[in-house]
């Protein structure tokens, strides 16, 4: 039994180990964002995607290549015809052998082959875009999971400290009430404000289980002792920045460019049927006892060879059409995909100047709350000021507090948010690439 216990103690150690910390046991927001991006399947998913992409193109510049082809045919032939029958030999049976060699080179097909090999480099290039877009997004995910973490455990340190308070203020109260200094009514009073204070208490905790569980998912390791995240307002400069930025390096962006060219290179691709195919064949024939001969044949030839079709049944004009119609597909998207963009750079760019003035106003709003506070105290012990003022300049700090933590939890998101649209999140924490790709170099 004391083995099982013991095995239990060092599993749930384990299962709540903290992700990467560093040397004082401390998680850093880059290193959250670390271990985001090295474990996260989407990632693992789009990196397979990327090398098939690259396979893609390696096939689409082999078609420039000559092609090296060897047929042969061996077995029993009854061959039957006039020949034959004049020599009287229809009814043998030969052991015969057709052996072809060919070499072939493709010289005209329509540029089929160049805008097959430039489609498939626009969708290699779609494919990377699309992978550091998706590292983006995971680092800014964990980043909110960090901030969501450190938040609620400033909100429960804060709730905690809103309990301590108000049990203070009933133990004063309950003795004037011994004393006969105050009523009854005043106890119930201050026990009620201290049951809400419990009733927070336990909400900010419901809500920190919530946030660590959440960061669990984004890291695959379960919340240790995270760091503060800082303020860096010099990531920043004005929006007008930030979005001619978001516009020449969001990966979005450059992703739906990139789908752009393939499907313009796809309806290239497409029209090209329209076109006859040339290739040179150059090819060595020999054969052994076929057709009813009792010899050999041989057949070498260097050909110039066309082969162009003259009706399919519309289904080139159709397949041109159905090209064409994804290239304005691909030209919406791109469309849309700016758009968005734009409106997002507006929105988190009045989420943080809004931010930054809430923690400025709030700050003031705190001084001034604890102030009154402990004046209301002073008063009260002399009779100037009843409980109920007291109480309610209590709730005021801690609720100032709470405004003033969220705030500043809602100006560090904001500006991170701003750096992720701009692409350039992974650059400004300075996470490496073999990080989540290991062939990076």
């Amino acid at each position: 039994m004391k083995n099982f216990i013991a095995t239990l103690v060092c599993l749930a150690t384990l299962l709540v180990s903290p992700a990467f910390a560093g040397a004082d046991g401390t998680t850093s927001l880059k290193e959250t964002v670390v271990a985001a991006v090295k474990q996260h399947p989407q990632i693992k998913a789009l990196l397979y995607n990327r090398d098939a992409q690259s396979s893609n193109l390696a096939a689409a510049l082999g078609r420039f290549f000559p092609s090296l082809d060897l047929t042969s045919n061996a077995g029993f032939q009854q061959y039957r015809s006039s020949t034959t029958r004049g020599n009287d030999t229809e009814n043998r049976h030969r052991t015969a052998t057709d052996t072809t060699l060919a070499l072939t080179l493709n010289v005209f097909d329509g540029m089929d082959r160049i805008y097959t090999y430039k489609g498939s480099k626009a969708r290699l290039e779609s494919a990377k875009y699309r992978l550091r877009d998706n590292v983006e997004t995971v680092g800014l995910d964990a980043i909110r999971a960090h901030h969501n973490v450190v938040r609620e455990r400033d909100l429960v340190k804060l709730a905690e400290e809103n309990v301590e308070k108000h049990h203070e203020l009933l133990d004063s109260i309950t003795e004037r009430v011994q004393a006969g200094a105050t009523s009854l009514a005043d106890e119930t009073q201050a026990k009620s404000r201290l049951a809400r204070a419990f009733t927070t208490l336990i909400t900010y905790k419901g809500n920190l289980r919530t946030a660590e569980a959440d960061y669990t998912r984004v890291t695959g390791k379960a919340p240790g002792v995270l760091s503060t995240p800082q303020f860096h307002p010099e990531y920043v400069e004005d929006m007008e920045k930030v979005l001619k930025r978001t516009m020449d390096n969001n990966p979005k962006i450059k992703t739906s460019k990139a789908d752009l060219v393939a499907s313009e290179k796809d309806e290239m691709v497409a029209e090209s049927d329209f076109y006859p195919n040339v290739d040179v064949v150059v090819s060595s024939r020999n054969t052994d006892n076929l057709d009813g001969s009792d010899s050999y044949y041989q057949d070498n030839s260097a050909m110039l060879q066309m082969s162009w079709n003259l009706f399919s049944g519309g289904s080139d004009y159709s397949e041109t059409k159905a090209a064409k119609a994804r290239v304005g597909e691909a030209k919406s998207n791109l469309q849309d995909t700016t758009d968005d963009l734009i409106r997002q750079v507006v929105t988190a760019w009045t989420e943080y100047e809004t931010a930054v003035s809430q923690v400025e106003n709030y700050e003031r709003a705190l001084g001034y709350s604890i102030e009154t506070r402990d004046m209301y105290l002073v008063q009260f012990n002399v009779g100037q000021r009843s409980l109920l003022d007291v109480l309610d300049s209590i709730n005021e700090v801690f609720s100032n507090s709470v405004l003033l933590e969220t705030a500043k939890t809602n100006r560090s998101f904001s500006l991170y948010k701003l750096v992720t649209l701009r692409g350039d999140l992974v650059h400004t924490l300075e996470v490496a690439e073999k990080t989540y790709d290991p062939e990076s170099k």
